[in-house]
């Protein structure tokens, strides 16, 4: 009997021992490598949820930016920065219900309106901001405008003033901008829907 055939079985038998040793290395190796693969697509995954989050974030404060710059132009009574804030063709309905049409109408208007109503200790602030993402370049926002401490026709000063204000934000070439607003003063509740007198604290 020759020595290589004493120990093929040997062999043979140590083959069949390191194959069956090596098959649920196989198989874990390739779970790892599907988990790791699985783990790798979610952290890719939440990455991208995580920019888009991001993204719309400073979308939503450049939109609410526009509300804010408005009511800052209107005390500094800056005509030229309330109309900036607006598209070239965009509109705009004030709150006594002139109709607006770009921004060499506006700021014709608003130069003499702020010279009216706006004096040394007048402020304006918006709040309330409801900002709607239609899509990532089209936003609509209903906010409200409140001017404190105008003036009034009569020359008397207004304590304040609740202004509702809605607006049709677009993106131009990466700035956004207000395509179309409209202001109108917000109606007091009637008399009949005030809370009793009795009943307020």
């Amino acid at each position: 009997m020759k020595t290589s055939q004493a120990y093929r079985p040997v062999l043979v038998a140590t083959h069949t021992i390191d194959s069956a040793a090596q098959a649920p290395k196989s198989a874990l190796r390739g779970r790892m490598q599907r988990l790791g693969l699985t783990l790798l697509a979610c952290t890719l995954v939440i990455g991208v949820i995580g920019s888009a989050s991001a993204g719309q974030a400073q979308d939503e404060a450049a939109v609410r930016a526009l509300g804010d710059t408005f009511a800052r132009a209107l005390v500094q009574k800056n005509a030229e920065l309330r109309a900036s804030i607006f598209a070239e063709d965009g509109t705009f309905v004030t709150p006594r219900g002139d109709f607006l049409q770009g921004r060499v109408a506006m700021v014709k208007d608003f130069g003499p309106e702020a010279q009216q109503a706006v004096n040394g200790t007048t402020q304006a602030a918006f709040s309330n901001y409801r900002v709607r993402f239609i899509k990532p370049d089209f936003a609509v926002v209903d906010a409200l405008l409140t001017v404190r401490n105008a003036n009034g026709p009569d020359g008397t000063t207004i304590p304040a003033i609740p202004i509702d204000f809605f607006y049709v934000a677009v993106r131009h070439a990466g700035r956004w901008l207000i395509q179309d607003g409209r202001a109108h003063f917000a109606a007091a509740p009637p008399s009949n829907m005030k809370e009793p007198a009795a009943s307020r604290n």
